[in-house]
């Protein structure tokens, strides 16, 4: 065998290999970016749901809102009211209004209310509002601000939605004032 000759296949077999080499750290960085794309896709099109609360007290309105605080809307799954721990039925508003019923009967308030809800399949879109409920009591007697508040957090929201992506979050109001 010739000396030059076998360099020359070295050489020949080196630049291959260093070739496939250097395709191969060229596909493994694809592919980890293409992970990181993704994650940060996600990120940035990831709801978040969460209640806001305000009243006027001098008014006497109390109304509690549904929004979506996050980057991407939320595709809304399930929707659901519940007083005291227990699920209260019903298509529509009707779980609202039998929860604001149970929370204020009439025999002890004056008042007129407002609900609303999202029904399965619903995307809430990046800080869209929902209110959920809002009272306004009548007459005179108002019921104390902080009775009110008092009241209301007898009540909760489960609201079970998803991305765009398909991560599934719940959004539970326990939860949120258990946070606090």
């Amino acid at each position: 065998m010739n000396w030059e000759m076998l360099a020359e296949w070295n050489w020949q077999m080196i630049t291959g290999i260093s070739a496939s080499v250097i395709a191969l750290c060229a596909l493994i960085t694809s592919i980890l970016h293409g992970v990181h794309a993704r994650k940060h896709n996600q990120l940035s099109c990831r709801p978040h749901l969460t209640t806001w609360s305000h009243n006027g007290e001098r008014e006497g309105i109390y109304v509690v809102e549904l929004l979506n605080n996050g980057l991407g809307p939320a595709l809304i799954k399930s929707f659901i009211v519940k007083v005291d721990g227990e699920i209260i039925s019903g298509k529509g508003t009707k779980p609202i209004e039998a929860a604001v019923e149970m929370l204020f009967p009439r025999e002890d308030y004056s008042y007129s209310a407002d609900y609303a809800y999202m029904n399965k399949g619903y995307a809430m879109s990046a800080k869209d509002r929902c209110r959920v409920v809002i009272i306004q009591f009548q007459g005179e007697f108002q019921p104390p601000g902080d009775d009110v508040e008092a009241t209301l957090n007898r009540a909760d929201l489960v609201v079970e939605y998803k991305s765009f992506y398909g991560e599934s979050r719940t959004y539970n109001s326990a939860d949120e004032r258990a946070a606090q």
